[in-house]
């Protein structure tokens, strides 16, 4: 739903985490020399453009390779992202998972579900350590595509729901995924209210209903339906009750009144008020981007 920004030094930063790590069963080589040594002449491409390309060259290495590594237990035990040893499996390096989950607390802004920005997926401190309420979901599906499982742009910080309740692993969401360069979601789909009381009043939460809808095409229609947004959606009408409410209460008249008493302009009022939200910050609250689509088309601030 909003797209992911990485910063420009990031590759460099997950390149080195993961690829000069060490560990007993790599025989003193490093990540990255033990794939030169081992691994590359089967996967081809350096091991760079398999952990930091971006994502239209993961597509690429994946269409190179299709499922061929599916069943491939050296290749899922080379590039093993969460699984710790066990009677059927033994991983070179044993559970990367949380080395890269501290990397993206640390290095990428985590504030709410870049699938559905319904809840916040923040880090928080406990006992003076650093925690995260996310979950790194693979675009690219890992079971398929084993050699991706470590890639840094086919995670996405995901909430829980998103990730293991209801996307629907058959659809494949390359074509959807926050990474890319084309991701425009937010530009071309649209939170809609729509009136059911005959009356045309919208007085409870029964009187409407709102639906995500898309302008002049239906690319993201597999993306909605995979991640049952909308219905899920249908839970929090109750903001847009609450801002038609708040609008009643706050008519321009009294905004102007709040501003000249506070000495805060109107538009910070407003800001205050009803929760005014830039494109780019949207990841940063829950619900944000209903909140401004609502608003704009009720034209309620």
């Amino acid at each position: 739903m909003l797209k992911i920004k990485h910063s420009s030094n990031l590759e460099d930063l997950y390149y080195k985490i993961i690829a000069k790590s060490k560990a007993d069963k790599l025989k003193g080589l490093t990540f990255e020399e033990y794939y030169n040594k081992h691994y590359k002449k089967y996967l081809i491409y350096d091991l760079k453009d398999i952990l930091c390309g971006n994502f239209e060259k993961l597509v690429e290495i994946k269409e190179f390779h299709k499922i061929k590594y599916r069943d491939d237990n050296k290749i899922k035990r080379f590039f093993n992202y969460d699984k710790a040893k066990t009677i059927k499996f033994n991983p070179l390096i044993s559970k990367l998972q949380p080395k890269i989950s501290n990397f993206f607390q640390e290095n990428i802004e985590v504030h709410t579900c870049y699938y559905c920005n319904i809840d916040f997926i923040n880090t928080f401190k406990k006992n003076n350590e650093t925690k995260n309420a996310f979950t790194l979901d693979h675009v690219l599906e890992k079971a398929d595509y084993p050699f991706l499982a470590l890639s840094l742009y086919n995670l996405v910080p995901s909430c829980y729901v998103c990730n293991s309740k209801v996307k629907d692993s058959k659809i494949s969401f390359g074509d959807f995924s926050p990474i890319k360069k084309d991701f425009d979601f937010n530009e071309r789909v649209k939170f809609k209210s729509f009136i059911s009381n005959p009356n045309l009043q919208i007085e409870k939460e029964e009187d409407f209903y709102i639906k995500l809808i898309e302008n002049y095409s239906n690319k993201y229609d597999e993306y909605i339906k995979s991640l049952n947004l909308n219905d899920r959606y249908d839970y929090h009408k109750y903001k847009v009750l609450e801002m038609i409410q708040k609008r009643r209460e706050y008519p321009d008249s009294r905004i102007k009144e709040l501003s000249d008493l506070t000495k805060k302009t109107q538009e910070e009022i407003k800001q205050d008020l009803f929760g005014i939200y830039l494109s780019q910050d949207l990841h940063k609250r829950p619900l944000s981007k209903l909140i401004k689509d609502i608003r704009e088309e009720l034209d309620l601030v």
